[in-house]
């Protein structure tokens, strides 16, 4: 298993810096190692595609799992060293799923850091906030809420240790919540710059 993380870290980082035929060996000795290591499939697919091998992608594409999954982990893997090339597999990862929020959000961000604002608005333009405001805010505080509720009936009923537990669960989902949060506000306020800036 370290084998396998050593080739697949060291043919990552063969194919950040554009070193295609030593990210490419890294990959096929992975493969021949692991043949069901989806994400090996698909950088294998990305390597043959990014060097005018099309065709002989699509085969490796076809192994290589949730397709969406794998755009948007190879945008964030690029994002700060390369963020154009994030930026198109971010679009990648829209053509597959067009109401992901958190991929129009990201795509956006790096628009905007390259100072193309209207790029950016565009992508701040797709999101739904209130989808994004449920499920990251309103859902895990209510959570939160009924597991705080539940701990102090515990407490009432002389279940310490079982009320700890619940408490501590509580704690966790606060500071979730908290990460989440941030998350769903940024969307909100890009939307609406967003609608300023249309």
């Amino acid at each position: 298993m370290e084998e396998i993380r050593k080739l697949w870290e060291g043919a990552l980082s063969h194919y950040e810096k554009k070193e295609y035929d030593r990210a490419e060996n890294l990959v096929d000795k992975l493969l021949s190692a692991n043949p069901d290591f989806h994400r090996g499939w698909f950088l294998k697919g990305v390597i043959l595609e990014e060097t005018g091998r099309s065709a002989d992608a699509r085969a490796c594409y076809d192994k290589g799992g949730n397709l969406f999954n794998m755009w948007f982990r190879l945008a964030l893997q690029v994002q700060e060293s390369d963020p154009g090339r994030a930026i198109a597999y971010y679009g990648r990862a829209l053509t597959l799923d067009q109401k992901s929020n958190i991929a129009w959000l990201n795509q956006g961000l790096l628009y905007e850091r390259l100072g193309k604002r209207e790029e950016a608005a565009s992508c701040f333009s797709h999101i739904t906030p209130g989808r994004e405001v449920f499920s990251r805010i309103v859902a895990p505080s209510v959570f939160m809420l009924f597991l705080i509720v539940g701990g102090i009936i515990m407490i009432g009923k002389g279940e310490k240790t079982l009320s700890i537990l619940v408490f501590l669960s509580a704690v966790v989902c606060f500071f979730l919540l908290k990460r989440d949060a941030a998350t769903a506000v940024t969307m909100l306020v890009k939307k609406n710059s967003g609608r300023q800036l249309a």
